[in-house]
């Protein structure tokens, strides 16, 4: 009896809970929450924390690669500026002259007992005849004008350089001291050049395509016609090309980057001639 009662009590109780449930539904109040315990708010606390890391990162990844396209625009733009201002750097320099070439014809003057040399008459039949010999022919020379020394603006230099950024650097600086300049890419390029016009000096890179600095030496040096033109060697391995570069025959080797007012000084240091009547004239005879 008391276990039916106590049954009868709780089933009481819950349809109590239940009816009050409902009417609290009805009535528009909200059901209770469960209390938010340490760890809830703790575990909470930590995704969020992690969200706002992640958050930063992805904006600073999304900022580094915006500043790094800006960066690369940056030197693209500097790099066409600087290759255009070496273009307009260069069409304005002056064009070596050719030398002008005087084509003279021999002049064979008489000599004086010409006249008497030769023979008055035919021989008679069975006269024996002495066969007359004529002198040699000797050539009218002009004479030689007076050497003097080329000044800065009649002086050709010839600048060997696979970079054309160095090319313009240093064509600039030897215009700037009045010195005339040509350029070549690499030493097949300068001795095709040089079938038409030969420098007073050369100033050579060593590392070029094609043709290095060491064959374009020996070309030189081989050729009775450039032999004699002083070479300028420009390496940024000095010391392990001075003893090849001077044994070739290289007047000079100089480092990377190389001491301008050094260079202009050697350059001014050599005495180049030319005639008096050619003075004009910026290839070497």
């Amino acid at each position: 009896m008391v276990a039916r009662r106590r049954a009868a009590q709780a089933r009481a109780a819950r349809d109590q809970a239940t009816r009050t449930a409902h009417a609290a539904v009805r009535a528009g109040v909200p059901a209770a929450r469960p209390a938010i315990t340490e760890d809830a708010e703790a575990a909470r606390a930590t995704a969020r924390a992690k969200a706002q890391r992640v958050i930063a990162a992805e904006q600073a990844r999304r900022k580094a690669a915006i500043q790094k396209a800006q960066n690369a625009a940056r030197v693209d733009a500097e790099r066409r500026a600087k290759e255009a201002e070496a273009a307009a750097l260069v069409s304005t320099l002056p064009v070596a002259r050719l030398p002008k070439v005087e084509r003279t014809t021999p002049i064979f003057p008489k000599t004086p007992g010409a006249a008497a040399n030769e023979p008055a008459s035919r021989p008679a039949m069975g006269e024996k005849t002495t066969p007359l010999l004529r002198p040699a022919p000797v050539l009218a020379r002009k004479p030689e004008a007076p050497t003097v020394l080329k000044t800065a603006a009649q002086t050709l230099v010839l600048l060997v350089d696979d970079s054309k950024m160095v090319r313009v650097k240093s064509t600039r600086l030897l215009a700037s001291h009045q010195f005339q300049v040509m350029t070549a890419v690499d030493g097949v390029d300068a001795l095709k050049q040089l079938e038409n016009c030969c420098p007073d000096i050369v100033i050579t890179d060593v590392d070029m395509p094609g043709m290095d600095g060491f064959g374009l030496v020996k070309a030189l040096r081989g050729d009775p016609r450039t032999q004699h033109i002083p070479i300028v060697m420009i390496t940024s391995a000095e010391d392990r090309h001075r003893e090849e570069a001077l044994r070739v025959g290289v007047g000079l080797v100089m480092g990377k980057p190389y001491d301008e007012a050094a260079l202009v000084a050697h350059i001014r240091g050599f005495k180049f001639l030319a005639r008096a009547d050619e003075v004009e004239s910026l290839a070497c005879a």
